[in-house]
């Protein structure tokens, strides 16, 4: 196993370099190439098992700059010492070499005829054996420490310290202090050093919020040097916090010790040194736990804002379940209020009907009319499509299709009006009787109006107490048409000028909370009739479905702006609404109530909007919750 040096470079310096490295082939073998092709070369033929200790390349160099030229090496060889000599008074192209570590040692070309350098040279194979593992050679030179570096202890530096300066002045009287006295005055100047050789000093300095202790264990062993050095004010306090045995010296006396003694100067700069480092680390030390305290108190501020948030949102929940629980109460006192005129408007709707009725029953003309009125009375809601047809058999029937219209609208069916009229009448008779039919009808639709109103009343109070008392709005099976057929009617005010389209399809009864669905069906609605203000077409469509067996659906739609997809997401939540055209947190409580009231039921809600239109799709099982 043979060691090799090699030395790149056609310089004047590069052939110094290696005539004197080839004087001395005792511990590596050095070659001599004059560029970095040459190099490559020669490291290609090395053969294995032999070492490349070092590469000593000359700059400037034609080849380029010391990373480009030295790099590539280091990758192939890690262990390699990189040694750069060079003419410059300033080296700059060695980032790369700096930032790996690889800045082994720098030679100016006026230092080659120096005895040291064969020693660097020397230091450098010493350091590659030791970091590759092959050992000392016999003849390397004795491994060198830091000459501020020493095993001794810091008391046994400070006996030999001591030992010095009785030597020198002669024997220093030890002063003893308690506890709690200053030995240097921050802001007061500073002419007498502390060589503190048996007990703890710490530094403390003022600030706003009272004296500050600053260093404890990082105080070192002499007190004062510091601001000796450039005779300024004390910077800390320096207070025992035991007692402490010490001598105090003029720093004319340190400057006679340390004149006389050099061996003496060197222990106090060790101790000087190692008081800085302890402090220094200790500076870094806290940096690193403020950075890890600011970064925890983040998080902890986070947590806070988030828990806060949470309770916020916590309280404006328990807020809202108050209201409920008042509306609750007031609810109840509501409905028993109302409880009495209601009962007597359906009294008094129930006797104008027997009432009305018995009127009717004189005559033929009379007997049809109470026919016209009782069915209209007893009639179900129509679709789009089937008052459609229905004008248009009337029509046909009547041959006027603005009589056609008004029977329409009074509830009159061509099935009624056909079966009520006679084949064969006089024209004078026929037009008496169906104005009779129309009158009863409207009479009969007025009065179902009438009753609906009183008994949608009636359970929009139930509807309110059932918030607070789930149980109080009981299970029935019931038409999904027939209440919103009685919600759309009982909101014609709020659909003034809109196109309400209606495709009801044929459909079993579901197991519901009538009021309940109720005031699903008139939250949607609101909110569609709210989204179709200003619209130039305003159309609603009511549609109600089997998506599969078992299930109801209903669809109201509208043909209003949508609503954009960041609104859409937050749609169900407490206390947001989208009303008037902006997005604020309000009461906002009907879509969420729907959300609940269709889950209760066992269903699903969902929004679906774009641009043009908003559908709103409630899916709900036939045997109810």
């Amino acid at each position: 196993m043979t060691l090799w040096g090699l030395i790149i470079g056609e310089s004047e310096a590069a052939h110094r370099a290696a005539s004197r490295l080839q004087s001395d082939q005792r511990r590596c073998t050095p070659v001599h190439v004059r560029t970095a092709t040459e190099a490559w070369q020669w490291l290609d033929r090395m053969p294995e098992g032999d070492h490349l200790v070092y590469v000593c390349a000359a700059f400037p160099s034609p080849d380029g700059d010391p990373d480009t030229v030295l790099l590539p090496i280091v990758d192939r060889f890690p262990t390699v010492r990189i040694i750069i000599l060079t003419s410059d008074p300033v080296l700059d192209g060695v980032a790369g070499l700096a930032d790996g570590g690889k800045l082994d040692l720098i030679v100016h070309s006026d230092s080659l005829n120096s005895d040291f350098f064969l020693q660097d040279m020397s230091d450098q194979v010493r350091r590659f054996a030791e970091s590759s593992g092959l050992g000392y050679p016999r003849d390397a030179p004795t491994k060198e420490t830091f000459i501020f570096s020493t095993p001794m202890s810091d008391d046994e530096v400070m006996a030999q310290i001591v030992a010095g300066i009785d030597d020198c002045l002669g024997y220093q009287p030890r002063v003893t202090v308690p506890p709690g006295v200053r030995l240097t005055i921050e802001g007061t100047a500073v002419e007498e050093a502390m060589l503190s050789l048996k007990g703890a000093v710490a530094l403390e300095r003022e600030s706003h919020a009272g004296d500050i202790l600053m260093h404890h264990a990082t105080t070192g062993r002499i007190i004062g040097l510091l601001s000796l050095t450039d005779r300024r004010e004390a910077f800390f306090t320096s207070r025992t916090t035991t007692e402490v045995t010490g001598i105090r010296l003029t720093f004319e006396q340190l400057n006679r010790v340390i004149r006389t003694r050099p061996e003496t100067a060197l222990l106090i700069a060790v101790l000087l040194i190692r008081s800085l480092d302890r402090r220094l680390r200790r500076a870094e030390d806290i940096q690193v736990e403020k950075i890890e305290l600011m970064a925890q108190l983040r998080r902890e501020q986070e947590e806070l804002q988030k828990t806060y948030a949470d309770l916020q949102a916590a309280r404006a929940e328990l807020m809202g379940r108050a209201r409920f629980a008042t509306l609750g109460e007031l609810a109840s006192g509501v409905a028993h209020e109302l409880n009495n005129p209601i009962a007597a408007i359906m009294r008094s709707v129930d006797h104008l009907v027997e009432d009305i009725s018995l009127a009717f029953e004189n005559g033929d003309e009379m007997r049809a009319a109470s026919t016209a009125l009782h069915a209209a009375l007893h009639s179900s809601p129509l679709s789009t499509h089937e008052v459609r047809e229905e004008r248009r058999l009337l029509t046909d029937l009547t041959g006027d299709a603005l009589l056609a219209q008004r029977l329409s609208l009074a509830g009159v069916t061509a099935e009624m009006l056909e079966t009520l009229l006679p084949r064969r009448m006089p024209s004078g008779r026929r037009s008496r009787l169906i104005e009779e039919v129309e009158r009863a009808s409207s009479i009969g639709t007025g009065l179902r109006n009438l009753r609906s109103a009183s008994t949608r009343i009636n359970s929009l109070v139930d509807s309110l107490r059932s918030y607070a008392r789930p149980d109080g709005d009981p299970l029935a099976d019931i038409r999904v048409r027939d209440t919103i057929e009685d919600t759309i009617r009982l909101l014609s005010h709020r659909l003034h000028g809109i196109d309400v389209e209606r495709e009801y399809g044929d459909l079993p009864p579901i197991v519901c909370h009538p009021a309940q669905l109720s005031q699903v069906w008139t939250n949607l609605i609101v909110n569609a009739a709210d989204a179709l203000v200003g619209a130039e077409n305003p159309i609603l469509t009511v549609e109600t479905s089997s998506p599969r067996p078992g299930w109801v659906r209903v669809s109201i739609a509208d043909n209003g702006p949508g609503i954009d997809p960041g609104t859409l997401e937050h749609i169900f939540e407490p206390r947001f609404t989208t009303k008037a055209g902006r997005v604020q947190y309000g009461m906002g409580l009907g879509l969420t109530i729907s959300r609940t009231i269709v889950e209760r039921h066992g269903g699903t809600i969902r929004l679906d909007s774009h641009p043009g239109g908003t559908v709103a799709t409630v899916d709900l099982p036939l045997e109810g919750p």
